[in-house]
């Protein structure tokens, strides 16, 4: 329950998961957001770490489950790869079709509950929603099959140099795609991963924005940035105005989560953090991360007269 997160990018070895989650663990991290492998776009024919059988990947993951049930660690979600979808390429499309069966059931032996598979921004809202309608339909009779649920995210686009809302930038747009897709599911099969960074390069009302998804948010991609650009830095270090006031209302954040009584785990995708920083100072880094985590969650679960 509200569990200090962090993504897996830089900190955890492949090679050495035991090490990976002992280090993890004496950082304060609580729950991982998990990325799996990627697939390149350009590969023709297309090739990638899919492409080995569900039991050898099973392999690969079996001592990766081992290490995180042995520090105490969960995987709260897990990050797909993209893109899932291309123009013209139905060769491609179908080909991630069957990378998502496989992570489903890969999430289902790790116990990972959830996956953020990012939907697809076209020139059009009509094209936008044709093209994740189709894309998410595909996905769910292995969502459904293996009880994991596929989560969508607010996206930004640009246009002529200009940041733009893309699909689901807005909270009514999100509830209606997720909504859309249960119905068509049959089940609960959709949520929603809200990220902070991309709303705040769109300017959202957050708190507004949280309320608005209610009970179909699933899980955070907690991070800051300037308003400008999506560098994934930690929350409360990008400030203007000589530092008075932070440009994402993190007090907003903070009460919207209050308001819905969210309890999933509070992932933090502040990747360049590390990417950024010399390796001899990523263990203090990786602290002051779950830090701020274990700081959301003790405001977030505080009674209401002791807020500030």
């Amino acid at each position: 329950m509200l569990e200090a997160g962090i993504q897996s990018a830089y900190w955890f070895d492949w090679g050495d998961p035991d090490g990976s989650c002992k280090r993890g663990k004496e950082a304060g991290i609580e729950a991982v957001d998990f990325g799996m492998p990627g697939v390149s776009p350009k590969n023709d024919p297309i090739t990638s770490f899919y492409d080995k059988s569900l039991e050898e990947i099973i392999g690969i993951f079996t001592p990766f489950k081992a290490a995180f049930e042995k520090y105490g660690m969960i995987i709260s979600q897990c990050h797909a790869p993209f893109p899932l979808w291309q123009k013209d390429r139905p060769e491609f499309n179908d080909y991630m079709v069957m990378v998502m069966d496989k992570i489903c059931a890969v999430c289902e032996f790790i116990g990972c509950p959830a996956i953020v598979a990012h939907n697809i921004t076209r020139s059009t809202r009509e094209k936008d929603w044709d093209t994740n309608m189709e894309m998410y339909g595909r996905m769910a009779p292995a969502a459904k099959k293996h009880g994991v649920k596929i989560c969508l995210e607010n996206l930004f686009g640009s246009f002529h140099g200009h940041i733009v809302g893309g699909t689901c930038s807005t909270a009514d747009e999100a509830v209606k795609y997720i909504d859309t897709l249960n119905e068509m599911a049959g089940e609960e099969v959709f949520g929603f991963c809200l990220d902070t960074g991309h709303a705040n390069l769109v300017a959202t009302d957050i708190r507004k924005y949280i309320n608005t998804l209610g009970h179909r948010l699933t899980c955070l991609h907690i991070h800051d940035n300037n308003g400008i650009e999506d560098v994934h830095q930690l929350p409360y270090t990008q400030t203007h105005n000589w530092g008075a006031y932070t440009y994402l209302d993190w007090e907003s954040f903070i009460n919207g989560l209050r308001d819905i009584n969210y309890r999933g785990s509070l992932a933090f995708e502040t990747f360049r953090v590390l990417e950024l920083c010399p390796r001899p100072v990523w263990p203090q880094m990786m602290a002051t991360i779950t830090a701020m985590g274990r700081y959301f969650r003790d405001r977030i679960l505080a009674p209401e007269e002791e807020q500030a």
